[in-house]
Protein backbone atom coordinates (compact mmCIF):
# COMPACT_ATOMS: atom_id res chain seq x y z
CA UNK A 1 0.00 0.00 0.00
CA UNK A 2 1.31 3.21 -0.86
CA UNK A 3 1.51 5.73 1.99
CA UNK A 4 1.79 9.90 2.24
CA UNK A 5 4.84 10.78 4.75
CA UNK A 6 4.46 14.40 6.64
CA UNK A 7 7.34 15.83 8.23
CA UNK A 8 5.96 19.15 10.11
CA UNK A 9 9.13 21.21 11.97
CA UNK A 10 6.77 23.49 13.72
CA UNK A 11 3.70 22.01 15.65
CA UNK A 12 2.13 25.67 15.20
CA UNK A 13 2.05 25.33 10.95
CA UNK A 14 -1.23 25.63 10.01
CA UNK A 15 -0.60 21.63 7.52
CA UNK A 16 -0.95 20.13 10.92
CA UNK A 17 -4.37 21.33 11.37
CA UNK A 18 -5.20 20.38 7.85
CA UNK A 19 -3.52 17.27 7.95
CA UNK A 20 -5.61 16.73 11.53
CA UNK A 21 -8.92 17.34 8.83
CA UNK A 22 -7.77 15.26 6.27
CA UNK A 23 -7.21 11.87 8.71
CA UNK A 24 -9.24 12.68 11.63
CA UNK A 25 -6.72 12.98 14.57
CA UNK A 26 -7.93 14.03 17.58
CA UNK A 27 -8.13 17.70 19.02
CA UNK A 28 -6.05 16.45 22.00
CA UNK A 29 -3.16 14.90 20.35
CA UNK A 30 -3.17 18.31 18.11
CA UNK A 31 -2.77 20.15 21.83
CA UNK A 32 0.17 17.34 23.02
CA UNK A 33 2.00 18.74 19.55
CA UNK A 34 1.42 22.25 20.47
CA UNK A 35 2.38 22.13 24.35
CA UNK A 36 5.26 20.07 24.62
CA UNK A 37 7.11 18.51 27.67
CA UNK A 38 5.10 15.39 27.29
CA UNK A 39 6.11 11.84 28.78
CA UNK A 40 7.14 9.14 26.09
CA UNK A 41 3.71 7.86 25.29
CA UNK A 42 1.55 5.75 22.84
CA UNK A 43 -1.93 5.80 22.44
CA UNK A 44 -4.57 3.81 20.31
CA UNK A 45 -7.51 5.93 18.54
CA UNK A 46 -9.32 4.41 16.21
CA UNK A 47 -7.65 4.37 12.37
CA UNK A 48 -4.06 5.57 14.20
CA UNK A 49 -2.17 5.43 16.71
CA UNK A 50 -0.14 8.30 18.48
CA UNK A 51 3.41 8.78 19.70
CA UNK A 52 5.62 10.82 21.83
CA UNK A 53 9.33 10.09 21.78
CA UNK A 54 11.99 12.07 23.55
CA UNK A 55 15.18 12.77 21.78
CA UNK A 56 18.03 13.44 23.81
CA UNK A 57 21.43 15.17 23.13
CA UNK A 58 24.19 16.80 24.98
CA UNK A 59 24.39 20.36 25.03
CA UNK A 60 27.74 22.36 24.45
CA UNK A 61 27.91 23.00 27.67
CA UNK A 62 27.62 19.25 29.07
CA UNK A 63 24.12 19.64 29.88
CA UNK A 64 21.11 16.99 28.64
CA UNK A 65 18.98 18.60 25.91
CA UNK A 66 15.40 17.15 25.76
CA UNK A 67 12.98 17.40 23.12
CA UNK A 68 9.55 16.07 21.81
CA UNK A 69 8.96 13.80 18.73
CA UNK A 70 5.34 13.17 17.57
CA UNK A 71 4.07 10.51 15.30
CA UNK A 72 0.95 9.68 13.70
CA UNK A 73 1.12 6.33 12.51
CA UNK A 74 -1.90 5.58 10.59
CA UNK A 75 -2.56 2.77 7.95
CA UNK A 76 -1.51 5.06 4.97
CA UNK A 77 0.10 7.82 6.05
CA UNK A 78 2.94 9.06 8.88
CA UNK A 79 2.96 12.38 10.37
CA UNK A 80 6.23 13.62 12.53
CA UNK A 81 6.04 16.30 14.75
CA UNK A 82 9.46 17.58 15.86
CA UNK A 83 8.30 20.13 18.51
CA UNK A 84 11.93 21.90 18.67
CA UNK A 85 15.40 21.21 17.37
CA UNK A 86 16.83 18.47 17.71
CA UNK A 87 20.29 18.02 15.58
CA UNK A 88 20.54 13.98 15.62
CA UNK A 89 16.71 13.74 14.62
CA UNK A 90 16.26 16.18 12.51
CA UNK A 91 19.64 14.41 10.83
CA UNK A 92 17.42 11.42 10.67
CA UNK A 93 14.49 12.56 9.11
CA UNK A 94 16.64 14.57 6.73
CA UNK A 95 18.06 11.51 5.62
CA UNK A 96 15.15 9.37 5.35
CA UNK A 97 13.51 11.98 3.50
CA UNK A 98 16.52 12.91 0.89
CA UNK A 99 16.66 9.55 -0.40
CA UNK A 100 12.95 8.36 -1.24
CA UNK A 101 14.19 5.61 -3.54
CA UNK A 102 15.28 3.78 -0.29
CA UNK A 103 12.10 4.85 1.63
CA UNK A 104 10.12 1.97 3.41
CA UNK A 105 7.04 0.73 0.96
CA UNK A 106 5.21 0.99 4.55
CA UNK A 107 4.03 3.50 7.21
CA UNK A 108 4.98 1.56 9.48
CA UNK A 109 8.25 0.58 8.37
CA UNK A 110 9.27 4.10 8.33
CA UNK A 111 8.01 4.27 11.82
CA UNK A 112 10.16 1.85 12.80
CA UNK A 113 13.12 3.32 11.19
CA UNK A 114 12.31 6.85 13.22
CA UNK A 115 11.54 5.15 16.81
CA UNK A 116 15.50 3.05 16.09
CA UNK A 117 16.88 6.19 15.12
CA UNK A 118 15.84 8.08 17.98
CA UNK A 119 16.96 5.34 20.45
CA UNK A 120 20.10 4.34 18.95
CA UNK A 121 20.81 8.58 19.54
CA UNK A 122 20.83 8.17 23.27
CA UNK A 123 24.22 6.43 22.70
CA UNK A 124 26.28 9.44 22.87
CA UNK A 125 24.34 10.66 26.01
CA UNK A 126 25.71 7.40 27.77
CA UNK A 127 28.77 7.83 26.35
CA UNK A 128 29.53 11.20 27.64
CA UNK A 129 28.02 10.10 30.93
CA UNK A 130 30.48 6.77 31.46
CA UNK A 131 33.50 9.55 30.41
CA UNK A 132 31.93 11.87 33.47
CA UNK A 133 31.78 9.32 35.84
CA UNK A 134 35.44 7.61 35.41
CA UNK A 135 37.05 11.07 34.83
CA UNK A 136 34.84 12.05 38.51
CA UNK A 137 36.23 8.94 40.03
CA UNK A 138 39.62 9.41 39.31
CA UNK A 139 39.19 13.48 40.43
CA UNK A 140 37.72 12.45 43.99
CA UNK A 141 40.26 10.02 44.66
CA UNK A 142 43.81 12.97 43.39
CA UNK A 143 42.80 15.77 43.35
CA UNK A 144 38.86 16.47 45.32
CA UNK A 145 37.30 19.59 45.45
CA UNK A 146 34.11 21.05 46.16
CA UNK A 147 33.97 21.41 42.62
CA UNK A 148 33.83 17.65 42.44
CA UNK A 149 30.99 17.30 44.22
CA UNK A 150 28.69 19.92 42.63
CA UNK A 151 29.73 17.61 39.20
CA UNK A 152 28.74 14.58 40.87
CA UNK A 153 25.25 16.09 42.04
CA UNK A 154 24.73 17.77 38.61
CA UNK A 155 25.32 14.35 36.85
CA UNK A 156 23.28 12.24 39.02
CA UNK A 157 20.46 15.18 38.64
CA UNK A 158 20.84 14.73 35.03
CA UNK A 159 20.56 10.95 35.24
CA UNK A 160 17.76 10.60 37.26
CA UNK A 161 15.92 12.62 33.84
CA UNK A 162 17.48 10.45 31.65
CA UNK A 163 16.41 6.97 33.61
CA UNK A 164 12.66 8.47 33.77
CA UNK A 165 12.66 9.07 29.83
CA UNK A 166 14.27 5.82 29.19
CA UNK A 167 11.81 3.79 31.28
CA UNK A 168 9.06 5.42 29.62
CA UNK A 169 10.78 5.25 26.30
CA UNK A 170 10.57 1.31 27.15
CA UNK A 171 7.24 1.12 28.24
CA UNK A 172 6.60 2.73 24.74
CA UNK A 173 7.87 -0.45 23.35
CA UNK A 174 6.90 -2.85 25.01
CA UNK A 175 3.25 -1.39 24.40
CA UNK A 176 3.96 -1.83 20.98
CA UNK A 177 5.17 -5.09 20.46
CA UNK A 178 1.74 -6.57 22.56
CA UNK A 179 -0.44 -3.91 20.51
CA UNK A 180 -3.00 -6.33 18.30
CA UNK A 181 -3.18 -3.22 16.21
CA UNK A 182 -3.11 -3.72 12.76
CA UNK A 183 -1.45 -0.75 11.67
CA UNK A 184 2.39 -2.49 12.52
CA UNK A 185 2.58 -5.61 10.21
CA UNK A 186 3.92 -8.57 12.41
CA UNK A 187 7.35 -8.81 10.48
CA UNK A 188 7.64 -5.95 12.52
CA UNK A 189 7.60 -7.61 15.99
CA UNK A 190 10.69 -8.69 16.03
CA UNK A 191 12.12 -5.60 15.56
CA UNK A 192 10.40 -3.54 18.19
CA UNK A 193 11.63 -6.21 20.60
CA UNK A 194 14.96 -5.21 19.20
CA UNK A 195 14.74 -1.43 20.18
CA UNK A 196 13.06 -2.74 23.68
CA UNK A 197 16.29 -4.68 24.53
CA UNK A 198 18.60 -1.35 23.13
CA UNK A 199 16.61 0.64 25.59
CA UNK A 200 16.61 -1.73 28.32
CA UNK A 201 20.37 -2.37 28.48
CA UNK A 202 20.43 1.83 28.28
CA UNK A 203 18.56 1.21 31.26
CA UNK A 204 20.63 -0.78 33.11
CA UNK A 205 24.31 1.43 31.63
CA UNK A 206 22.27 4.19 33.41
CA UNK A 207 22.30 2.50 37.03
CA UNK A 208 25.67 1.50 36.57
CA UNK A 209 26.95 4.97 35.76
CA UNK A 210 24.29 6.11 39.05
CA UNK A 211 26.49 3.58 40.97
CA UNK A 212 30.12 5.04 39.93
CA UNK A 213 28.65 8.36 40.90
CA UNK A 214 27.48 7.22 44.25
CA UNK A 215 30.51 5.75 45.00
CA UNK A 216 32.79 8.77 43.55
CA UNK A 217 30.27 11.01 46.17
CA UNK A 218 31.03 8.39 48.91
CA UNK A 219 35.29 8.45 48.34
CA UNK A 220 34.98 12.28 48.44
CA UNK A 221 32.62 12.47 51.48
CA UNK A 222 34.76 10.23 53.16
CA UNK A 223 38.21 12.15 52.36
CA UNK A 224 36.56 15.63 53.50
CA UNK A 225 35.37 14.17 56.62
CA UNK A 226 39.58 12.63 57.10
CA UNK A 227 40.26 15.94 56.63
CA UNK A 228 38.30 17.56 58.89
CA UNK A 229 39.28 15.22 61.77
CA UNK A 230 42.77 15.89 60.91
CA UNK A 231 41.99 19.64 60.76
CA UNK A 232 40.40 19.68 64.38
CA UNK A 233 43.09 17.41 65.80
CA UNK A 234 45.49 20.53 64.97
Amino acid sequence: MLFRSHDIRDPNDPQLDELAARYGLHPLHIEDCRHGGQNAKVEEQPGYLFVVLKPVMIGADGQLEFSDLDLFLGPDFLITVQESECQPVRALLDQLQAAPSTLPTRADQLFYRIADGVVDAYLPALDYFDELSDSLDEEVLQNPSPGSLDRIFSAKRSLIVLRRILANTRDVTLHLQRTETTLIGRDLWPFLRDIFDHVARNLDTVEVQRDLLSGAMEIYLSADRKSTRLNSSH
